[in-house]
């Protein structure tokens, strides 16, 4: 009875197991292939050119979970969210500088912000449903000069002809980098008000750890617009990396969208490399403020494979000192689908 009981439990778990992989399957036949290759700027460029003034990232999110660089993401994933999502992974590249108030001093205050920047990789994996995306994704980086932010600020500067950066010679030292990112975003409301117009509310918290930024986050926005797809993330430069992932109902997705957004968003910082300065050697810092809130707003258009995304993002004081109490900048996305 004990080998007939083990044996029953056992075939169970196997066509348990067949079953799921057969849904799965059967997802990713009718989602289709719908891969992306997005490239995402941010500036402040029109605005200032001090604190967080420069962000680029180049990322390939892929429909399925079968990258290496994701697997133990995955694996952590599915512990948390049994139920059957569709699957994708993202690889990424990008870099973040950072400058002090004023980039014509050569020796800036030591109550101002150090000159820093952020160069890394980024592995995530993605579950995403209707109304539910969970995101774990791994960065890692250098800081310091080996980030080449020095030399892609004054590459850019002398080709717009601007004002010269003075002061990286006092930037944060050398040091890897690591950021471990989760984030879960909810569709709290959705309603159809026409056939094709819709608005949505979604709100996420999020985390990131390690020895380069370490804080919690809490986010929410409206939408508003035109053949909305389900997505879940604004097209901002973020460390969990679930930007370009939208649940797909099908592969007859409308050939154009257009949708308006905005929100805000609330961080709660415990470490900030470019803030707090190096974790084991001497480098110049500031004392962060532990809590930063955000107001963003932007809009979304996308015909056919190619889709474009703008948006503003207008930031508080992030350390006590600051010379100027909010901060602006934009960010540009260009994605393609394929």
């Amino acid at each position: 009875m004990m080998r007939v009981s083990v044996l029953s439990i056992f075939l169970l778990v196997l066509g348990s197991a067949a079953a799921l992989d057969a849904q799965v399957a059967e997802q990713k036949k009718d989602v289709g292939k719908r891969d992306v290759v997005s490239l995402r700027v941010e500036n402040d460029i029109y605005f200032s050119d001090r604190y967080y003034t420069n962000g680029l990232k180049l990322s390939y999110t892929g429909f399925g979970d079968d990258f290496w660089t994701s697997g133990v993401q995955f694996a952590a994933l599915n512990l948390f969210v049994p139920d059957v999502r569709q699957a994708y992974q993202t690889v990424s590249i990008g870099q973040k500088m950072c400058v002090s108030s004023d980039i014509n001093i050569p020796n800036p205050p030591l109550d101002d912000r150090p000159y820093a920047g952020w160069l890394y990789a980024a592995f995530g994996a993605h579950l995403a449903s209707e109304n539910r995306l969970d995101s774990l994704t791994v960065n890692l980086g250098v800081v310091g000069p080996l980030s080449l932010a020095e030399d892609a600020q004054k590459f850019f500067h002398s080709i717009i002809d601007a004002d010269w950066p003075r002061g990286w010679h006092n930037q944060i030292e050398n040091e890897p980098g690591i950021i471990v990112a989760y984030e879960h975003s909810e569709r709290l409301w959705r309603a159809a008000i026409t056939d094709n117009f819709s608005a949505d509310v979604i709100g996420s918290l999020g985390a990131e750890l390690g020895n380069v930024m370490t804080q919690g986050r809490a986010r929410a926005f409206v939408r508003f617009g035109f053949n909305m797809p389900y997505s879940f993330m604004p097209n901002r430069i973020d460390a969990s990396d679930g930007n370009d992932v939208e649940w797909r109902p099908s592969d007859s997705s409308p050939d154009w969208h257009c949708f308006m957004y905005g929100g805000g968003a609330a961080r709660f910082v415990g470490y900030d490399i470019t803030l707090d300065g190096n974790t084991y050697r001497d480098s110049r810092s500031v004392v962060p403020k532990w809590l930063v809130g955000e107001v963003m707003a932007g809009i979304s258009a996308r015909y056919d494979i190619v889709q474009a995304d703008l948006n503003w993002t207008l930031r508080s004081a992030e350390y006590n000192t600051q010379r100027y109490p909010v901060h602006m900048f934009w960010t540009l996305a260009i994605k393609v689908f394929f």
